[in-house]
């Protein structure tokens, strides 16, 4: 009896062409886990099914909010049923489920998070956040691959040594603070140094954050011009650089390289990856063929997608 079961179940396995991985990978899926907790950070990781995926707005499948009273980053997601809200900080919690219709639109869903105390965040870099959203393979299932660190602790203690001029409390700390996050509150305490012992400190604190180079600040006098100039912010640069880009092939290939996921913000992603799509739009409307329209429709429900095949089939 029992091995006519197992053959059942073996059966029902092949039929689907469906591994046993595949199977196992189910139980990560749509979960988010805490798989690193230092003294400093905390780091989240989650898999999310995309074949069931929509877009919420303009070509974005999943927006990021934030709960300031409870100090809650969450990400929002809509599949085919429902809109759905996973808190980040509190892993594989569900927050709310808003069922899809045309009343429940994202106006809708809006105002529900905003009673649940939920904002959208332009930039969680802004809150100690560093997030990066990719497509991945997992165990053969096609996901988003959502990474989040949370950097609020070690932002606190080097804004502590930045205010106080004291670079003994951030000496020990090995971990690394990507400069974006604390450049602009650093660059305020460093212009307002006064005394010897004061940039000293700011020096120390400045070069083990890497916005200083070694020895910038010497102790006897120097030209103010030197000063002034700042190291540049590679995000900001890699920003200004393709933002002007005219070809989607080449913002594509950044955008989905390690530079792009390192070095940029969460909005300046956001900006690029909707100019990104909008390059696609022309390129496809331009010299596109029947079967890429039919399957950009078929994603984004873009009418003018499905006006340019019906065209094109008419002249055939």
């Amino acid at each position: 009896m029992i091995n006519k079961f197992l053959l059942a179940i073996a059966s029902i396995f092949i039929l689907n062409s469906c591994s046993v991985d595949s199977i196992l990978a189910l139980g990560k899926i749509n979960k988010i886990q805490q798989v690193r907790h230092t003294k400093y950070t905390k780091e989240y990781r989650a898999y999310f099914a995309r074949n069931n995926l929509r877009y919420i707005k303009s070509n974005h499948k999943y927006i990021i909010f934030y709960n300031k009273r409870k100090k809650d980053l969450a990400i929002l997601l809509k599949d085919t049923n429902e809109f759905i809200l996973y808190s980040i900080n509190r892993s594989s919690k569900q927050i709310l489920s808003i069922d899809t219709s045309k009343r429940h639109n994202y106006r809708y869903v809006l105002k529900v998070l905003r009673k649940y105390g939920y904002k959208q965040v332009q930039s969680p870099i802004s809150l100690g956040y560093s997030v990066s959203v990719s497509k991945r393979i997992f165990k053969g299932i096609k996901t988003y691959y959502l990474r989040v660190i949370d950097y609020t602790k070690l932002i606190n203690r080097y804004k502590t040594a930045i205010k106080t001029y004291n670079s003994n409390k951030i000496q020990h700390i090995k971990t690394r603070l990507p400069k974006r996050f604390i450049e602009s509150y650093f660059n305020h305490y460093y212009k307002k140094a006064k005394t010897a012992k004061q940039k000293q400190e700011i020096t120390i604190i400045g070069t083990k954050l890497n916005i200083l180079k070694k020895q910038s600040i010497p102790q006897k006098p120097i030209d103010k011009k030197k000063t002034e100039k700042q190291p540049e912010d590679t995000h900001i640069s890699l920003y200004d650089k393709y933002k002007h880009c005219k070809t989607y092939a080449k913002l594509h290939k950044f955008l989905i390289s390690k530079e792009a996921k390192q070095n940029l913000s969460y909005a300046d992603f956001s900006k690029l990856s909707y100019k990104e799509a909008q390059l696609r739009e022309i390129e496809l409307l331009k010299s596109g063929t029947i079967e890429e329209l039919i399957a950009e429709y078929k994603k984004t429900n873009n009418p003018r997608y499905k006006t340019k095949a019906m065209e094109l089939m008419k002249k055939k």
